[in-house]
């Protein structure tokens, strides 16, 4: 019987510096590797240094991993006892992390988009939002230092989530959650100038519905809004269906997955490659 396809799948984060001189994205990345991360309970997290593949394109890896806690106790599972950890006679280096899982991450560095594995050739997933709390740890000034630029991660959603949104059809609350992006951004600019211009890292618009049957009706302004919002930010929208049935959505809720077969193109290195070469993102309206 022939093998079973192999699927990978890859998330796109938006990583966005302020200020952004050239070669930004490269240099961030080299600051966090190696720096290990405790993005959730005992797991923990860091990034290999960024290689250079091809003019404008970077490679490098996401490795995870279990952190044992020699201060804690083991449990016999046979007896359902507790074994202090000194007791087992165990050697375990500080270097070495256990249930390790490698994801291949691809930089494109003309709209700073980060291409990252979340179901690699092991069929072994992380999510996208874990993986954009792993690399908003690692872009934080503790890692960066007080002089690096802000960094702010926002995962790209699906491409009709905001579509899905603004069309619920009694829309009764809509909150718009901006933050400041690069200033040449894809975005339209004059939402984001504003921010830079007034020294703000982000902007939370809400609308609620006045009493009534109706419902918001986002206007051209909101809409841009949203737009902006879906690609450096969040957008997140509640009201009831026409049959009355409540709704709530959320751009976070819905990221774009870009699925390959693996073996189409060679290896699971190509196949990211070619996401990351052919990927288009393009806010809507645009």
């Amino acid at each position: 019987m022939a093998e079973e396809n192999r699927i990978l799948e890859f998330c796109v984060l938006n990583v966005s510096a302020s200020p952004h001189p050239a070669g930004v994205y490269v240099d961030i990345l080299n600051r966090a590797a190696r720096h290990p991360v405790n993005f959730w309970g005992d797991l923990f997290a860091t990034i290999s240094e960024p290689t250079l593949i091809e003019p404008g394109f970077y490679r490098g890896g996401l490795f995870v991993w279990t952190e044992i806690d020699k201060t804690e106790p083991a449990i016999n599972k046979a007896k359902l006892e507790e074994i202090p950890f000194r007791n087992l006679d165990l050697d375990i280096p500080d270097d070495i992390g256990f249930n390790g899982r490698v994801f291949q991450y691809i930089l494109r560095e003309r709209d700073h988009a980060l291409f990252l594995e979340t179901r690699n050739d092991f069929n072994k997933r992380i999510s996208p939002t874990r993986a954009r709390t792993i690399f908003s740890l690692l872009f934080d000034p503790d890692i960066q230092g007080l002089e690096a630029p802000l960094v702010e991660v926002t995962v790209i959603p699906e491409e009709d989530a905001l579509k899905r949104i603004l069309a619920i059809p009694k829309l009764k609350r809509l909150h718009i959650h901006i933050v400041r992006p690069n200033a040449d951004g894809i975005s339209p600019q004059g939402i984001l100038d504003k921010l830079v211009n007034q020294g703000a890292k982000s902007q939370d618009i809400v609308l609620v519905a006045a009493p009534g049957p109706e419902g918001l009706k986002p206007n051209e302004e909101t809409t841009t809004q949203a737009e902006v919002g879906s690609y450096d930010g969040y957008v997140e929208g509640a009201g009831t269906e026409e049959d009355g049935e409540s709704v709530s959505l959320s751009t976070k809720q819905h990221p774009r997955v870009i699925r390959r077969v693996l073996g189409e193109l060679g290896s699971a290195f190509d196949e990211a490659l070619a996401v990351a070469r052919e990927t288009v993102l393009r806010l809507t309206g645009q």
